[in-house]
């Protein structure tokens, strides 16, 4: 379940004002990143302005699991690449990218990452 989160965290594309063009992840700090791939799995992301990430997702014992991970920028900040960590005794996943596109809380909208997975996602207020 973890590897298929590692690369379910490359599908989210975040959420920004444009009045925060400073900060394109501004939007994210406060608020939650829901991301649902083509099985109808579902994660939530909760970013912070140091560059790092939480996953949260219900494991098979029905317990939330959250995972950590970091967060960059590239191709001037069009792009995000999330790397999340691996489970003890795995080796890591390359990092997952996607573009990066402006949308405020309550938007939904699909995008597909480098990895030709696509994802429904939904930028929701609060965490």
């Amino acid at each position: 379940m973890r590897i298929a989160l590692i690369a379910l965290a490359g599908g989210i594309v975040f959420a920004a004002s444009s009045a925060l063009a400073d900060d394109l992840m501004a939007n994210t700090y406060a608020n939650t990143v829901v991301a649902t791939d083509s099985k109808g799995a579902a994660s939530s992301f909760l970013f912070n302005q140091d560059g790092t990430y939480t996953i949260k997702v219900t494991g098979p014992d029905g317990k939330t699991v959250a995972i950590p991970g970091k967060w960059t920028l590239k191709d001037d900040g069009k792009t995000i690449c999330l790397a999340t960590a691996a489970p003890p005794n795995t080796p890591p996943a390359p990092p997952s990218c996607s573009p990066l596109q402006a949308h405020k809380v309550g938007d939904t909208w699909t995008v597909t990452n480098d990895q030709n997975q696509t994802f429904s996602v939904t930028l929701v207020a609060g965490r």
